[in-house]
Order: C-alpha cells, then structure tokens, then sequence
C-alpha cells in the first residue's frame, strides 16, 4: 500500500472512530497495521439488517445521511431542556420546513424541539426516560434524559461495606447438589447478613450455550447466549410450586433430574455441569407446566402476565426450541430459521412453554432470593458480561447490533503477552444507538432487576473495544470508538430505574482520563491487592469509590499467589516459558516478603506468622477494611486457602474453567472458627475506621 493510501486510510479510519494507534500498558504508542483498518472499516461498512435490526437502521440513522449534523442521540443530564437547543438549531437547518415534537417514551407530548424552546424561566425539566423526537412522522432522533449518578437515586457517602464473592454454580451446602443453586446461593447470603457484611457478589447467572453447542469454551459465564434472560439450570426444583409435593411421581422427576447419590457424593471433586442440569431438569419443568395448566387459577393467570409483560420471551422460548429441534448453531439452521422467523407449527410448543415457564420461575425464585437477602442488608451483586456468544440468541435476534465478522478482546498487556480474544462479537456502534439503545436498556434492565449492584465487566468498552477481526490474532486489533456519554446516560437511567448502583470493572489498558469520568458518574471502579502488592513500601489505600478485591476469579487465588502455585501451574500448562516463570516466581518472591515485613512493622501480622496462608490474608484484609474503599470483597475459597482458581485465562480443556465446585458446604464455612475469625475482624475495621468523606 502506498503511502497516499495508508494516510488516506487513516483518515478515513479517524473519521469513524477507529484507532489508527494506541498507547500499550507501558506507555509505548502502537501503531495499527493497515490490512486491520482496513478489516475494520469494512465491517463498519457492511449494511445492518435482519430479524429486528432491520427496522433499527432507519428512524433516526436516517437524520444522520443527511450530512452528520444532526445526533441520532442527545443527552439531557437530570432532565435538563438545555441539552435540546443544539439538536432543535441543528434539526430547523436540515429541515426547515418540518416542526420536531419531542414525544415521551410513554407517548406523552414533551413539547416542540424548536431554537428557543427550552429557555425562558426555568422550564421544568424533562421527565426520565428515552423520549424521541418526531418530525415530518418520523423519528429523527432520541433524548435520553438521566440522573448524573448511577447511585439508584441514594445517598451512600458513609457505606463502608464488605462482603463475599461466590460463583453460584460452586456453592454447596447440605444438600450437596451437583451444582450451586438459588437456594445455596441465599445461604451463602444469609451467612455473609449475620456476620454483618452488606454484599454477596457473583458470576454471570444468564442463559449459557447447551452442551456442546459450539460456545467458547472456559468462558461460559462470560460468553452466554443471551443477556436478557436467566440460566435456568440455577433454578431449585424443589421450590417450584407444581413440583413441591411429597408424591411418588414428583419424587421421580426430582430425582431424575439430579445425578446419582453417588455422583453428588464426590462433593467438590465433581464439576458443575450447568448444561447437563438444565437438560435433566426437562421431564421435571414439562411436567409442571401440565399441572399448572390443568390446575388454572392463579398460577396460570400469572404466568400470562409475566409473558404479556415480556413479550420477547415467547420468541426467546421459540429459539430455545429450535435448538433442541436443529442443533444449538443457529448460524447451521434453515435460512428462514437464520433470518429470524420461527413460526409456532415449527417447533414443538411443549418446549417453547417449558423454556417460557423456566424464565419465569427462574426469575421469580431469584427475586424472592434478593428479597430476603435485602431484609438481612445484604445487596446482591450481578455481573453483566461485554456480550454473548456468537452462536446465541442476542445476535439471532438482534443482527444489526453485532459485527459478525469480528470479536472483542484485549490488546497485548502485562497479564496477556498475546493479547485476548474472548469470541464474543461487538456491538456496533450505531445501530442500537439509532433505535434509542433499546437492546442494550433491555440487557441492563433484566440484570438489574433483582441487583442491588450491577459490575459491569470491562467497563473500558464503554469508551473503546478492541475489536479482532474474524481470522485474526488477538494482538492485530484495533480500538473502536463509542458514544461513552450516551451509554453511561443509559446506564445511570436503568439504575435509576431499579435503585440500584453499578461498578465498573475498569483493569486493564484504561483510555486517559476515562476513570474520573466514570466516577464522575457515581460508578465504582475496581482495585485488585495482588496486583498492587509490592509496589509501594506503604499500606494498600484503595480509594474512595472504589471496590476492592484481594484477588478474582481471572487471577491467583490468595493461597495461589501466595505459595506460587499459579505459576506453576501456568508453567506445567506452557502459559509461561521456564524464563518467565523464573522472573516471575523471582517478583512474586519479593512482594510476598515485602507484604510480610509491612504488614508485621504496622502490627497487623505476628512475625511467627509470616509464613501462615490465611494469618497473611487476615492481616491484609484488616488493612484493607481500614481504608477508604467504598466496599471490601473477599473470595469464599481464599477462606479456606483454595490453591486453584475458578478460571485459568488461556486455557480450555486443560483447567476445569468455570465448574469448580467449593472444597466446603456452607454449613462447614459456618462452624469454621478460623474463617469466621477473618471475617468479623474485617467486620470491626469497616465499622471502627472514620467514615470516608467525597
């Protein structure tokens, strides 16, 4: 490529957001091949259209064509009419001829979009929402009026709160199923509300591909085939009303839908196998369908109208049967299937009510779980994933919001020599953005319905993703950009909504100055001690604003980062050569003992200690308690020295990713004196350090 071509390419590149350089953790700026622009820009290229998307081009996208003058989205912060006056001048230029009325999202008339509209004395401002604007009949773009703070509306200025991180699927308790569910999950909950913490944080709990469907392995919870509906594999059985009887028939469903004795038996040796549940528990859910519809009454007059309320999950349920009909691919499905329609006679609607009825007592259990957790002050933390699988329903249903040709990721860093690729197609840029970002407001809303918080994963995409095109490797991406004010308008609306509040998962290769912005916003971030252990001689001081993390479910456990086990591991798994292993076993040497001898100088640690897993994690979770961190979250498995992480990045088949179940049930956690001593002594420090002050 010629030199006029290249700088031709770039331009043309700027122009659509997509970086033609980036600066890499360590401060070096990259530069961009041109056969990835290239890539890119004819991704961004490519005509949006399908099931619902095709709808989603036109409206307010169509404003745009003519000439880019006009936004497709405003925001107008705490409803301020202000934020109109700019659209309105831009809209009487464009179309002069043409009056724009600003319509509510629940149909009222806001008034004219006109030069002046909005001033005069202090107009009111604009109720909450995501009203549009209409001229000529049509939609020409939308305004999206919020709350400056994702805080739920609630002042939290003097929270200093603590509490458990658990992957659902890993909790076990007396029961000893095969895999955690919402009850052991409201277990777990309770236990954290009567040792005094405020927060029980877990994975993803949405739907997840079918066995051997062709999702990305070891990455399940963050690669799920929609963000809008529930994993039903989670769903306790035995509380489902049609299944609570003590009859011989109800016991033989339950307990074909259960592995063998022998099999639940072998405790956390045996994996979570969340697909295989889900399959099992079918005769189970058919059956009590039947019976709720033999029964009628109020049960089935519910379950109406929860699917009237959810129109989508009839053809969520639609999809999910065609699976089970045709595979779980439906990129390998009949043309018609693939573009988007399903017709009733197509699938057997006795599978489309099952997976209907699923979603519905699957969320109705989760929201009873939520409920009592609140009673005993305990909030539930949800995560919400960067997308989906490219195999699942968001992308079946929604086309034009996803770049099939591509993947998110991340560039090369410090953790990932490589770079990463998670498989997960991005969100364009513009289409959901052209419908009022009503895929992305339905995402958040279903996830924030039973949340007290939501942690958003990679948050940094709000700003910019790494994209990876299709054939490529992960390091030869590119940043693409996105509207960050209207998706954080978006996200601070939903909590607002819901009363709940968001943290941002912002690790990684941060975009200058995106932090302050997002705390600006009453976001969270994120501080994670193992990575900071060693850095500095002084104690860890995450700040105000933040939520801080002894370790995750993408590192070393406590016990791993300790001993070194993780190293040795990624070593045995050639993550590692043996000359990176060495360096890094070397600087895992000297922040342990650096950590030691500090923690021992502040008279937070024994000196014959120095050497105890758990004495060293008490000692340093003291200290996190003292700081200003607006919550402090522990790892159930660091509670006992878990030495194997949840998951091993970089690996699929080689580490049990994602299905490790707990070493200890709930009821062992609760009489294990030396546990329960590290977590009311970090009960003391969140409650005897000063309040923090913004």
């Amino acid at each position: 490529m010629s030199d006029r071509s290249t700088t031709a390419l770039r331009r043309r590149a700027r122009a659509r957001g997509v970086a033609v350089a980036y600066t890499d953790a360590d401060g070096r700026r990259r530069p961009i091949a041109p056969e990835t622009l290239d890539a890119v820009l004819a991704l961004l290229d490519e005509p949006t259209g399908g099931a619902e998307g095709a709808g989603a081009t036109g409206g307010a996208g169509a404003v745009d064509a003519t000439g880019g003058d006009v936004p497709a989205v405003v925001v107008a912060w705490d409803g301020g009419r202000g934020a109109l006056d700019p659209l309105a001048t831009a809209l009487a230029r464009v179309r002069p001829w043409r009056a724009a009325v600003l319509h509510g999202e629940d149909g009222s008339d806001l008034g004219p979009v006109a030069p002046g509209a909005a001033s005069g004395s202090a107009p009111a401002p604009l109720p909450y929402g995501v009203h549009s604007v209409h001229a000529g009949g049509e939609c020409v773009a939308h305004v999206v009026a919020a709350p400056r703070g994702a805080d739920g509306g609630t002042a939290r200025d003097d929270e200093r709160s603590w509490g458990l991180f658990a992957p659902a699927y890993a909790i076990r308790d007396a029961r000893d199923r095969a895999a955690g569910d919402l009850t052991s999950l409201g277990r777990l909950g309770a236990l954290v509300g009567r040792l005094g913490g405020g927060v029980l944080a877990t994975l993803p709990m949405l739907a997840e591909p079918a066995t051997a469907d062709g999702g990305e392995p070891g990455q399940r919870p963050y690669s799920p085939i929609s963000r809008m509906f529930w994993n039903e594999a989670y769903l306790d059985l035995d509380r489902v009303p049609e299944l609570s009887g003590s009859d011989g028939a109800t016991r033989r469903l339950l307990d074909a839908a259960r592995p063998p004795r022998a099999a639940a038996e072998q405790g956390a040796s045996q994996g979570a196998d969340l697909a295989s549940l889900a399959s099992a528990a079918r005769p189970a859910l058919d059956e009590a369908v039947r019976r709720m519809r033999e029964a009628g009454g109020r049960r089935l007059v519910e379950f109406g109208a929860h699917l009237a309320r959810h129109p989508g999950l009839g053809r969520y349920a639609r999809f999910r049967a065609a699976c089970e009909k045709a595979g779980a691919d439906p990129r390998l499905w009949p043309a018609v299937w693939r573009a988007g329609r399903i017709g009733p006679d197509d699938v057997d609607p006795d599978a489309v009510n099952r997976h209907a009825f699923a979603q519905w007592a699957t969320d109705a259990q989760l929201g009873d779980v939520a409920a009592s957790l609140r009673t005993s002050g305990v909030g539930l933390v949800v995560d919400l994933p960067v997308g989906c699988s490219a195999a699942g329903y968001d992308p079946w249903a929604h086309p034009a919001e996803y770049v099939a040709g591509a993947s998110s990721g991340a560039p090369p860093d410090g953790f990932f020599g490589g770079g990463q690729d998670w498989g997960v197609p991005p969100p364009h840029p513009g289409t959901d953005r052209r419908a009022g970002y009503r895929v992305l407001r339905r995402c958040l809303a279903h996830n924030l319905r039973h949340a007290s918080v939501l942690r958003v994963d990679h948050v940094l995409g709000w700003s910019r993703l790494w994209w990876v095109p299709a054939g490529a490797a992960a390091a030869q991406g590119t940043y693409v950009s996105y509207p960050l004010e209207e998706l954080l308008a978006v996200a601070c609306l939903e909590a607002w909504r819901h009363g709940a509040r968001l943290v941002g998962e912002d690790l990684g290769t941060v975009e200058r100055g995106l932090r302050p912005k997002l705390r600006a916003h009453g976001i969270a971030g994120t501080r994670v001690a193992i990575f900071d252990l060693g850095t500095s001689s002084g104690p860890l001081r995450p700040p105000a604003g933040t939520v801080a993390y002894v370790d995750t479910h993408d590192t070393a456990t406590w016990a791993g980062w300790f001993t070194g086990t993780d190293v040795a591991r990624r070593e045995h798994l050639g993550l590692l050569t043996t000359r990176s292993a060495r360096l890094e076993r070397e600087g895992r040497a000297r922040a342990r003992r650096a950590t030691v001898e500090r923690l021992v100088a502040a008279g937070r640690l024994r000196a014959q200690d120095r050497d105890d897993v758990l004495a060293v994690l008490g000692a340093l979770l003291a200290e996190l308690g003292a700081s200003p961190a607006e919550t402090v979250l522990v790892a159930a498995e660091d509670l006992w020295a878990e030495p194997h992480p949840q998951n091993l990045p970089g690996t699929t088949g080689e580490h049990r990713n994602f299905s490790q179940r707990f070493a200890r049930t709930v009821e062992e956690l609760e009489a294990d004196s030396r546990a329960l001593a590290l977590l009311r002594a970090l009960d003391t420090a969140r409650r005897h350090e000063p309040r923090r002050i913004r």
